[in-house]
């Protein structure tokens, strides 16, 4: 009775009519029923069954299950609802005050960028065409191009270059106590020693999603080929998750599970060994969660991320290094910097690859603070968007040559007797991309382990 009642109302009694005066459905009735009319409650219930069939199967499927969250996570979520900012002012000076300097990293560009946010408008059909035709053939995989979208071969280079960057910038020792002074009593060389590992404590922390996982390893590759894997592994946290609706926001990888390499980076030319390397042994995965649920909105995953951070201030850690998103390093900044501040970081997002000091404070009347004065731009900065296109080809058109230095640098520590520093095979690889040196690098490392 109740789908008789469905089938008669309007608008639902004209689409049914419709379809079953369509001879293609006429003809399907008969092969399946016997008779080429049905009435419009038997067609609706059919309908109704297929629909209900073709859910169960989805379910049984990973990336089918994904793909109905993601129907509906974009439909009920409110993630976008973050801390609210205010003008007051932390006792920075007491002696329980607490403080951390901290590194945000944004990832390179994603194959969702690509997609739909390069590119001329015109061709835009054709790449999600194109986008498309991949994900089915990854449809069985535990591989996306837009579900917890991975880094496109534009992003790669992105990384590749910030890792040059930082392999070419001087090492600082920064003795008796240096690496723990705010980040506005550093410069650019004494930030990057810490980030790399040469000097102070440092911890790498990360979203979830892949694409900010990969540039990690792409662009802080020297620093995990010279530490002990026991001991400086990439801690993947829920609360770091992009702050939006779109299905590339929502991550493949279950709940206290470590992430799966995408294809794409497995089989990199001169460091797909490498990177497999890193996904198999770099995870901490305590803080995996799981994908971000209807309730964990933005400004609980800022809550939880700020408490995290202040624990860590307990101890003789000196910085944090946040491999992130766009959206949630400038929801962080808005929420966090003082509520008159015009900073820029509060308006624009960091560029692909951009990488951010700045320090963090809570004093005893729970006061949380970003000084504006204390935001440092070690490397990209923030996107100018009259600026943009010009900026872009810019780093694109920047690749480091290697200097015997520069190739040491890159060289496993536990190998450096081989070179001594600026050895035999350091001088070997002088003067050439620094592709080819992750290259070498790579092998003496496979082969040292």
């Amino acid at each position: 009775p109740w789908l008789r009642w469905l089938a008669a109302q309007p608008p639902i009694d004209g689409v049914l009519t419709s379809l079953s005066s369509a001879q293609s459905v006429q003809a399907l009735c008969k092969t399946v029923l016997g008779t080429p009319t049905v009435p419009p409650n038997v067609l609706l219930g059919w309908i109704i069954g297929i629909l209900m069939v073709y859910f169960l199967v989805m379910m049984m499927i990973p990336k089918g299950r994904l793909g109905i969250w993601g129907f509906i996570y974009f439909f009920l979520s409110s993630d976008q609802k973050t801390r609210k900012p205010d003008d007051a002012n932390p006792d920075i000076a007491a002696a329980s005050c607490k403080r951390m300097k901290v590194v945000f990293i944004r990832h390179g560009e994603s194959e969702w960028n690509a997609v739909f946010n390069e590119g001329p408008k015109l061709t835009m059909p054709i790449r999600f065409l194109k986008a498309l035709a991949q994900e089915f053939l990854m449809f069985f995989d535990q591989d996306s191009v837009f579900f917890d979208s991975p880094l496109s071969e534009v992003g790669i280079q992105q990384s590749w270059d910030l890792m040059s960057f930082l392999a070419s910038q001087p090492t600082r020792t920064l003795e008796n106590g240096q690496a723990s002074r705010p980040v506005k009593e550093l410069d650019v060389a004494d930030l990057v020693s810490i980030i790399r590992g040469d000097a102070g404590r440092s911890i790498v922390v990360s979203s979830i999603l892949r694409r900010a996982i990969s540039t990690g390893f792409i662009s802080l590759s020297p620093r995990f080929l010279k530490t002990q894997k026991e001991k400086d592994k990439v801690q993947i946290m829920t609360c770091l998750q992009e702050i939006s609706r779109n299905v590339d926001t929502l991550s493949l990888t279950p709940k206290l599970a470590a992430p799966e390499i995408p294809a794409t980076e497995a089989n990199l030319k001169h460091m797909g060994d490498l990177m497999s390397h890193f996904y198999r042994t770099r995870f901490d995965k305590r803080h995996n969660k799981g994908n971000k649920s209807l309730k964990q909105k933005a400004i609980k995953r800022q809550e939880e991320f700020v408490k995290w951070l202040l624990d860590q201030a307990k101890g003789e850690t000196d910085m944090i290094v946040v491999l992130g998103h766009s959206l949630w390093f400038r929801e962080f900044f808005k929420s966090y910097l003082p509520k008159a501040s015009q900073h820029v970081a509060k308006k624009e997002k960091m560029v692909n690859c951009g990488c951010i000091a700045f320090d963090f404070y809570k004093d005893s009347k729970n006061v949380y603070r970003i000084p504006p004065d204390s935001i440092k731009e070690i490397y990209g900065g923030f996107a100018d968007k009259s600026k943009k296109t010009k900026e872009k080809k810019a780093l694109n058109r920047q690749r480091t040559i290697v200097t015997p230095t520069l190739a040491a640098r890159l060289l496993p520590a536990p190998l450096s007797f081989q070179c001594r520093a600026v050895g035999p095979t350091a001088l070997a690889l002088a003067g050439r991309p620094v592709a080819a040196v992750a290259a070498v690098a790579a092998k003496m490392h496979h082969l040292h382990a």
